[in-house]
């Protein structure tokens, strides 16, 4: 038995090391973007572009990251005005690693500030494109914990790089993105322009915010108030230790997202440029009202000295603004870029 358990230790050994050097294939950019054509993360390719073609872009200016929060959120052709130069360069689905991809693209082409997405909790997980744009040892050294997210990486990674053995190049990767000029994007609206007048979905925002600050307020709904000290006691002990649970990094990778924001201040300082962070808000933000202790966001170790924070999110309490729960529409992305606008000067 002892024998067989070394014999198969060896063997996982040796297969590790083998997607390793698999897994070290540099990528080229044609291909990077090639894979990200006709996807929801075709804004790649636009990135690359901008990078590789247009680089004067970059220099002295404003460069947004972050998922689809940022991608609807901020429309970068209102902010450029008066020779201001703004580009938004974010790519859906969370995970700061994609946006400390990106700035480590950009590092040397002299932007004068990078804006990153503030998040409202911790960030979990990895961004679905990181097997595509890191080899191992760069996402190690940029803050990635070898842990069960890092071998789920790496064997996407050996699956992409067989694909990439056999890749034959084309030259127009870019062309679908390229006409647009400005990085903004817009998701289709799924809600009724009237969603915020009824009373239940009101009431359901005000759960989801509660729900959110329950880590202010003992981990219990002022609904519970009224339930026997035991119940409360008992849920209350439960959801704290999944809120303890959510910062382990083994189960959700989350002190991986925080290294690579720290990296990315890291980078920022050295290469002399602006590093700073964004809350965009969530349609529960609108109404601050509440009788319980609220912030829109967790204040975390990793936060930028300067983050861009609206307080009050009222001129956005309409239908019209919003495409779902948590993305601004064309109109509201227009009209929270104004008011950001005023912050920014």
């Amino acid at each position: 038995m002892k024998s067989f358990l070394i014999k198969l230790l060896i063997f996982n050994a040796l297969v590790f090391f083998l997607a390793i050097v698999l897994g070290e294939v540099k990528y080229s950019d044609e291909f990077i973007a090639s894979k990200t054509k006709g996807t929801a993360y075709e804004k790649v390719g636009w990135n690359l572009d901008i990078i590789n073609n247009y680089p004067e872009r970059i220099k002295n200016s404003t460069i947004f990251l972050g998922s689809s929060y940022v991608l609807n959120g901020v429309n970068d052709s209102v902010l450029s005005f008066n020779d201001k130069k703004v580009i938004n360069m974010a790519v859906k689905h969370n995970g700061n690693d994609l946006g400390l991809y990106f700035l480590n693209r950009i590092k040397k082409l002299q932007p004068k500030e990078v804006i990153s997405l503030k998040h409202k909790f911790y960030t979990v997980g990895f961004h679905k494109l990181s097997p595509l744009l890191y080899r191992p040892s760069e996402y190690i050294a940029n803050g990635q914990t070898v842990n069960l997210y890092f071998v789920k990486y790496l064997f996407k990674r050996v699956k992409l790089t067989l694909e990439y053995l056999f890749y034959t190049p084309t030259k127009t990767v870019y062309k679908e993105e390229i006409k647009f000029f400005y990085g903004v994007r817009y998701a289709k609206n799924e809600l009724s322009k009237d969603y915020l007048k009824k009373s239940e979905n009101i009431n359901k925002l005000n759960r989801i915010d509660e729900g959110f600050n329950l880590y202010q307020n003992g981990f219990n709904y002022i609904s519970e108030n009224l339930e026997s000290l035991i119940i409360r006691k008992a849920k209350s002990l439960l959801r704290e230790i999944k809120f303890r649970f959510s910062n382990n990094s083994w189960l959700t990778n989350s002190s991986s997202q925080e290294a690579f924001v720290y990296k990315a201040k890291e980078i920022s300082r050295l290469n002399k440029f602006k590093f700073s962070q964004l809350y965009i808000p969530v349609m529960s933000d609108l109404n601050i009202n509440k009788k319980y202790k609220r912030s829109n966001f967790m204040p975390l170790e990793s936060d930028a000295s300067n983050i861009y924070e609206i307080k009050d999110y009222s001129f956005l309490n309409s239908g019209v603004y919003w495409v779902d729960l948590h993305h601004l529409s064309k109109e509201g992305s227009i009209l929270f870029t104004k008011a950001l606008a005023k912050k920014m000067k």
